[in-house]
Protein backbone atom coordinates (compact mmCIF):
# COMPACT_ATOMS: atom_id res chain seq x y z
CA UNK A 1 0.00 0.00 0.00
CA UNK A 2 1.50 3.58 -0.91
CA UNK A 3 0.35 5.62 2.28
CA UNK A 4 1.11 9.22 2.51
CA UNK A 5 3.72 10.66 5.18
CA UNK A 6 3.37 14.26 5.87
CA UNK A 7 5.80 16.23 7.37
CA UNK A 8 4.67 19.84 8.76
CA UNK A 9 6.62 21.58 6.14
CA UNK A 10 4.58 19.76 3.48
CA UNK A 11 0.79 20.09 5.22
CA UNK A 12 2.01 23.68 4.98
CA UNK A 13 3.73 24.04 1.58
CA UNK A 14 2.64 21.10 -0.76
CA UNK A 15 0.79 22.54 -4.12
CA UNK A 16 -2.24 20.76 -3.78
CA UNK A 17 -3.01 22.45 -0.07
CA UNK A 18 -1.90 25.69 -1.41
CA UNK A 19 -4.24 25.38 -3.64
CA UNK A 20 -7.21 24.11 -1.12
CA UNK A 21 -6.05 26.95 1.12
CA UNK A 22 -6.55 29.11 -1.77
CA UNK A 23 -10.33 28.11 -2.13
CA UNK A 24 -9.52 26.68 -5.33
CA UNK A 25 -12.56 25.09 -7.13
CA UNK A 26 -11.69 21.59 -8.40
CA UNK A 27 -14.19 20.17 -11.28
CA UNK A 28 -16.25 17.25 -10.27
CA UNK A 29 -16.65 16.76 -14.23
CA UNK A 30 -13.51 15.72 -14.89
CA UNK A 31 -13.34 13.47 -12.10
CA UNK A 32 -10.26 16.19 -10.64
CA UNK A 33 -8.32 15.45 -7.56
CA UNK A 34 -4.99 16.30 -6.77
CA UNK A 35 -1.82 14.51 -5.68
CA UNK A 36 -0.59 16.05 -2.43
CA UNK A 37 2.84 14.82 -1.80
CA UNK A 38 6.10 14.61 -3.70
CA UNK A 39 6.94 11.34 -1.62
CA UNK A 40 3.64 9.56 -3.26
CA UNK A 41 4.56 10.60 -6.68
CA UNK A 42 8.37 8.94 -6.45
CA UNK A 43 6.45 5.49 -5.16
CA UNK A 44 4.27 5.54 -7.84
CA UNK A 45 7.00 6.01 -10.22
CA UNK A 46 9.19 3.29 -9.08
CA UNK A 47 6.30 1.31 -9.01
CA UNK A 48 6.41 1.85 -12.80
CA UNK A 49 9.61 0.67 -13.65
CA UNK A 50 9.77 2.72 -16.55
CA UNK A 51 13.19 1.94 -18.42
CA UNK A 52 15.71 4.53 -18.30
CA UNK A 53 15.29 7.84 -20.74
CA UNK A 54 11.74 6.10 -21.90
CA UNK A 55 9.18 8.53 -22.97
CA UNK A 56 5.93 8.94 -20.41
CA UNK A 57 2.37 9.63 -21.66
CA UNK A 58 0.52 11.40 -18.68
CA UNK A 59 -2.92 12.25 -18.55
CA UNK A 60 -4.59 14.84 -16.37
CA UNK A 61 -1.36 16.34 -15.37
CA UNK A 62 -2.92 18.34 -12.63
CA UNK A 63 -0.85 20.56 -11.01
CA UNK A 64 2.22 18.20 -11.92
CA UNK A 65 3.17 16.92 -9.07
CA UNK A 66 3.44 13.41 -10.88
CA UNK A 67 4.47 14.90 -14.03
CA UNK A 68 7.92 16.62 -12.12
CA UNK A 69 8.72 13.47 -10.65
CA UNK A 70 8.89 11.56 -13.83
CA UNK A 71 10.66 14.53 -15.64
CA UNK A 72 12.99 14.82 -12.24
CA UNK A 73 14.01 11.08 -12.95
CA UNK A 74 15.38 11.50 -16.27
CA UNK A 75 12.25 10.76 -18.47
CA UNK A 76 10.66 11.94 -21.03
CA UNK A 77 7.14 13.54 -20.23
CA UNK A 78 4.25 14.57 -22.17
CA UNK A 79 1.71 15.87 -19.48
CA UNK A 80 -1.74 16.01 -21.49
CA UNK A 81 -4.20 18.17 -19.17
CA UNK A 82 -7.95 19.58 -20.20
CA UNK A 83 -8.04 22.13 -17.36
CA UNK A 84 -7.20 25.37 -19.06
CA UNK A 85 -7.39 27.18 -15.35
CA UNK A 86 -4.15 25.12 -14.78
CA UNK A 87 -2.03 26.55 -18.14
CA UNK A 88 0.10 28.79 -16.08
CA UNK A 89 1.06 27.04 -13.06
CA UNK A 90 1.47 23.56 -15.06
CA UNK A 91 3.39 25.25 -18.03
CA UNK A 92 5.87 27.08 -15.46
CA UNK A 93 5.99 23.84 -12.69
CA UNK A 94 7.94 21.40 -16.17
CA UNK A 95 9.34 24.86 -17.51
CA UNK A 96 12.85 24.01 -15.67
CA UNK A 97 13.00 20.67 -17.31
CA UNK A 98 13.25 22.22 -20.91
CA UNK A 99 12.52 19.81 -23.80
CA UNK A 100 12.28 16.97 -21.78
CA UNK A 101 8.73 18.01 -21.13
CA UNK A 102 6.05 18.77 -23.11
CA UNK A 103 2.62 19.83 -21.70
CA UNK A 104 -0.74 19.33 -24.46
CA UNK A 105 -4.19 21.26 -23.26
CA UNK A 106 -6.52 19.05 -24.53
CA UNK A 107 -8.66 16.49 -24.18
CA UNK A 108 -6.06 13.38 -24.66
CA UNK A 109 -9.07 11.56 -27.12
CA UNK A 110 -8.39 14.87 -29.19
CA UNK A 111 -4.48 14.40 -29.23
CA UNK A 112 -2.48 12.64 -31.94
CA UNK A 113 -0.99 10.46 -29.70
CA UNK A 114 0.70 8.07 -32.88
CA UNK A 115 2.62 11.88 -33.70
CA UNK A 116 3.95 12.47 -30.23
CA UNK A 117 5.16 9.53 -28.77
CA UNK A 118 7.86 6.92 -29.28
CA UNK A 119 7.72 3.35 -29.86
CA UNK A 120 7.77 1.99 -26.39
CA UNK A 121 6.32 4.80 -24.76
CA UNK A 122 4.42 4.17 -21.45
CA UNK A 123 1.75 5.58 -19.67
CA UNK A 124 1.92 6.50 -15.98
CA UNK A 125 -0.89 8.73 -14.68
CA UNK A 126 -3.48 8.98 -11.86
CA UNK A 127 -6.55 9.26 -13.99
CA UNK A 128 -9.42 11.08 -13.48
CA UNK A 129 -11.94 9.54 -10.37
CA UNK A 130 -14.80 9.41 -12.13
CA UNK A 131 -15.17 5.52 -12.98
CA UNK A 132 -16.33 5.21 -16.58
CA UNK A 133 -14.13 8.35 -17.80
CA UNK A 134 -10.78 6.55 -16.35
CA UNK A 135 -11.48 3.38 -18.12
CA UNK A 136 -12.59 5.32 -21.39
CA UNK A 137 -9.27 7.26 -21.44
CA UNK A 138 -7.55 4.45 -20.47
CA UNK A 139 -8.79 2.27 -23.31
CA UNK A 140 -8.31 5.37 -25.70
CA UNK A 141 -4.45 5.59 -24.69
CA UNK A 142 -3.99 1.83 -25.63
CA UNK A 143 -5.56 2.14 -29.05
CA UNK A 144 -2.38 4.07 -30.08
CA UNK A 145 0.36 1.12 -30.62
CA UNK A 146 3.16 3.30 -29.64
CA UNK A 147 2.10 3.04 -25.63
CA UNK A 148 3.54 -0.78 -24.63
CA UNK A 149 2.43 -0.45 -21.06
CA UNK A 150 1.17 1.54 -18.25
CA UNK A 151 0.80 2.57 -14.17
CA UNK A 152 -2.33 4.14 -13.56
CA UNK A 153 -3.93 5.31 -10.24
CA UNK A 154 -7.99 4.86 -10.51
CA UNK A 155 -11.49 3.79 -8.57
CA UNK A 156 -11.87 0.27 -7.63
CA UNK A 157 -14.50 0.27 -10.57
CA UNK A 158 -12.74 1.17 -13.25
CA UNK A 159 -10.35 -1.94 -13.08
CA UNK A 160 -13.59 -3.97 -12.99
CA UNK A 161 -14.57 -1.92 -16.61
CA UNK A 162 -11.04 -2.50 -17.79
CA UNK A 163 -10.66 -6.38 -16.66
CA UNK A 164 -13.54 -6.91 -18.92
CA UNK A 165 -11.54 -5.56 -21.87
CA UNK A 166 -10.21 -7.96 -24.23
CA UNK A 167 -7.66 -6.31 -25.54
CA UNK A 168 -6.48 -5.31 -22.36
CA UNK A 169 -4.33 -7.21 -19.58
CA UNK A 170 -5.07 -5.24 -15.88
CA UNK A 171 -3.12 -6.32 -12.39
CA UNK A 172 -3.44 -4.78 -9.58
CA UNK A 173 -0.50 -4.27 -8.13
CA UNK A 174 -0.81 -1.90 -5.25
CA UNK A 175 -3.17 0.59 -3.13
CA UNK A 176 -3.16 4.41 -2.28
CA UNK A 177 -4.71 5.78 0.33
CA UNK A 178 -7.51 8.50 -0.44
CA UNK A 179 -6.40 11.07 1.82
CA UNK A 180 -2.59 10.67 -0.53
CA UNK A 181 -5.15 13.45 -2.51
CA UNK A 182 -7.16 16.81 -2.37
CA UNK A 183 -9.60 16.48 -2.31
CA UNK A 184 -10.00 13.47 -0.47
CA UNK A 185 -11.23 10.49 -2.90
CA UNK A 186 -14.85 9.61 -2.98
CA UNK A 187 -14.25 5.70 -3.00
CA UNK A 188 -11.43 2.87 -3.15
CA UNK A 189 -8.27 3.50 -5.25
CA UNK A 190 -6.20 0.45 -7.17
CA UNK A 191 -2.92 1.06 -8.70
CA UNK A 192 -3.06 -0.69 -12.12
CA UNK A 193 -0.18 -2.06 -14.23
CA UNK A 194 -2.31 -2.27 -17.86
CA UNK A 195 -0.39 -3.62 -20.95
CA UNK A 196 -1.56 -5.60 -24.15
CA UNK A 197 -2.71 -9.04 -24.26
CA UNK A 198 -0.41 -11.10 -26.44
CA UNK A 199 -1.73 -12.90 -29.76
CA UNK A 200 -0.45 -15.87 -30.49
CA UNK A 201 -1.46 -17.19 -33.94
CA UNK A 202 -1.54 -21.02 -34.63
Amino acid sequence: MIKQSLTVDEVVGGVADRYAALGFQTRGDLGQHFLRTMDCAHALLERAGIPAGAQVLEVGAGLGTLSSAIASAGHRIWAVEKDERLRDHLTERLAPFGARARVTFDDVRRVDLDGGLDLGSALVSIMPFDPDLSADLIRHVFTCPRVEYGLVVVPSASAVLLSRHADLVVEEVDGIARTSFWPPAPTVLRVLTVGRRSTCSS
